[in-house]
């Protein structure tokens, strides 16, 4: 796609570029002083309380247990931090800006570092002394123009580490580059000149060998971009799709040969006054869409069907020689997960955050014919599912996802338990949190010179509000059930995060 026919789409249709651009009539809100009253009812709010935007984090960690010598190199994880400026707080979950970490874990111990993304709105931001910018589902009082995504782009989704570069992601813009070591911002990264400024999603999929594919999406224009990176960071190729009507692909699929989108039916159609998320409508009438694309020609792809579904993530791909793609995902029947509770918690009130069961999917790319089947009881939901990334495209067994058990309700509904999934054997081992802490996603980190998925350790944060600090927990990934073999655990606390990468 030429470097014009890219500015004419982010012009008119970038994602959060179609948000209005001169509301001034909106009245301060009260979310603020609500959320600080719930909070004095229920401690474990303090996980979305956030922190300001001049914060720096500096600690070395206190380890309990013992630390697997081949468990070395660094653990960066992002999601949104800052929720509140001034008066204002933000009405989503999703619109907080950026605080990046690292986790350095050596045979010295461990290490905690933590800085804020220097992006453009936050600098804004600070600079005017109050929320200048529509956000995802937030819009502040008399907001300032918008004159292209990567002005609101706030980093805070995710995290890739590719070409010894490490970089922040958010959903519609650019990457931010950090330094590895300081998480310094370094500033926007443009992959090339033709494509600055090109939406690049939080869930890129890197193969073994470096080769690296993501996607986005210009909502105004019915359009997804698609990309294709070598190992070196170079582009060989960029494309567009034309979808209409489009949606909010959050992630996405690889195989040896295809990219997978799943476009469930939560319909973009442009409003006034309204924010990005408000301008999507759920019409559970209609299907999911799939999209296959060739990885080798983006102009050649072929559509299917699922019922209508919302899928925030999904584990892996991979397709066998008569050409049937098999995957899987954590499905809910409807994303009222991002417009309700996600929403709702940013005002302190806690609300179930429904149904998301885990999937395992087909798709007969011959015969067009796709399925579905539940993997787990009725009773367990799971999301973020992880894999050994060295299985990457390839047939996969084993599968890191946080669940909670309907049967074992926690008080506040999050996500309590780490689990995996063995694909082959349709079995499952759990470890279950305590009630006074809130996991965050877990990864499978592979044992140095292992074979794939055969040993290795399981990594997350989470939360402890009695407590209030932050902690990283390790398990054996063969004996997950057993709960940590270490801990380390930091003098205080973070605010609860999305996704994250080790780094050996």
């Amino acid at each position: 796609m030429q470097r014009r026919a890219f500015l004419s789409a982010l012009t008119t249709g970038a994602a959060l570029s179609t948000l209005p651009l001169s509301l001034r009539t909106l009245a301060q809100s009260s979310w603020k002083a609500e959320f600080h009253e719930a909070l004095a009812q229920s401690p474990w709010l303090r996980g979305y309380l956030g922190v300001d935007g001049n914060s720096n984090f500096d600690a070395t960690a206190t380890v309990t247990g013992r630390l697997p010598v081949g468990l070395q190199g660094s653990f960066y994880r992002n999601g949104p931090a800052r929720h509140e400026v001034g008066p204002f707080r933000y009405h989503h979950w999703f619109d907080g800006d950026g605080l990046l970490q690292r986790w350095h874990l050596s045979e010295d111990g461990v290490t905690h570092r933590a800085r804020m993304i220097q992006t453009r709105k936050l600098r804004a931001e600070q600079d005017a002394g109050r929320a200048l910018y529509p956000g995802f589902g937030s819009l502040p009082p008399d907001p300032a123009p918008v004159t292209g995504p990567d002005l609101v782009n706030t980093g805070n989704i995710s995290v890739l580490h590719h070409n010894e570069r490490l970089f922040a992601l958010w959903e519609a813009g650019s990457p931010w580059e950090m330094d590895p070591d300081t998480l310094e911002t370094r500033g926007i990264h443009r992959f090339s000149q033709k494509t600055h400024g090109v939406p690049f999603s939080a869930h890129p999929r890197v193969e073994p060998d470096g080769t690296l594919w993501n996607f986005g999406y210009l909502s105004a224009s019915n359009l997804l971009v698609l990309w294709h990176i070598d190992a070196k960071g170079n582009v060989i190729k960029n494309g567009t799709i034309g979808c209409d009507p489009i949606t909010m692909p959050h992630d996405f699929l690889v195989t040896d040969r295809h990219l997978i989108l799943m476009l469930p039916p939560f319909n973009f159609e442009r409003g006034h006054n309204q924010t990005f998320l408000d301008s999507h409508h759920w019409q559970p009438d209609q299907a999911t869409r799939l999209l296959i694309v060739d990885k080798n020609d983006f102009g050649k792809h072929q559509w299917a069907e699922l019922p209508a579904q919302w899928v925030f993530h999904f584990g892996n791909a991979w397709e066998d020689k008569a050409g049937v793609i098999r995957f899987d995902g954590a499905r809910s029947p409807d994303p009222s997960v991002m417009t309700g509770a996600l929403r709702d918690v940013m005002r302190g009130v806690v609300s179930d955050p429904g149904i998301s069961h885990h999937y395992r999917y087909s798709i007969d790319t011959r015969s067009g014919r796709t399925s579905e089947e539940r993997l787990l009881a009725p009773s367990i939901h799971t999301e973020f599912p992880a894999i050994d990334p060295r299985v990457t495209t390839t047939h996969y067994s084993r599968l890191v996802v946080l669940s909670r058990d309907e049967t074992r309700p926690a008080p506040h509904y999050e996500l309590n338990q780490v689990r995996l999934i063995d694909l082959d054997r349709e079995s499952s081992m759990t470890w279950s949190y305590p009630e006074h802490q809130l996991p965050e996603e877990h990864i499978f980190v592979p044992a140095p010179g292992s074979k794939p998925e055969a040993e290795g350790w399981v990594v997350g944060t989470a939360y402890d509000w009695q407590a209030d600090c932050s902690l990283l927990n390790v398990f054996d990934v063969n004996g997950l059930a057993d709960g940590p073999i270490a801990t380390a655990t930091l003098p205080y606390a973070l605010p609860l995060g999305l996704h994250g990468k080790f780094v050996a």
